[in-house]
């Protein structure tokens, strides 16, 4: 199972205790050797992938990251789709 966790955060406002958001996310459980990042840039989430030393661009236009996660576990489970 895919699960994320929070890198970065951003604040609004006066308390950053409570008005922050996560924005930059990665993905834990994902198959040796791989590595994903989500992060939320210019209000779309986006992904890019590593296997090896080697990053991908940042790719996709998703409306969440929750979303991405979706996605990702479909393609892990059904590579050729």
């Amino acid at each position: 199972m895919l699960t994320m966790h929070v890198l970065a955060h951003s604040f609004d406002g006066r308390n950053i205790y409570n008005d922050r958001r996560a924005f930059f996310f990665e993905v834990n459980g994902l198959p040796e050797g791989q590595q994903t990042q989500i992060v939320k840039s210019y209000h779309r989430w986006r992904i890019r992938r590593s296997t090896g030393r080697v990053w991908s661009e940042w790719s996709g236009e998703y409306g969440s990251a929750e979303e991405v996660l979706t996605e990702l576990s479909a393609s892990l489970r059904h590579p050729n789709n």
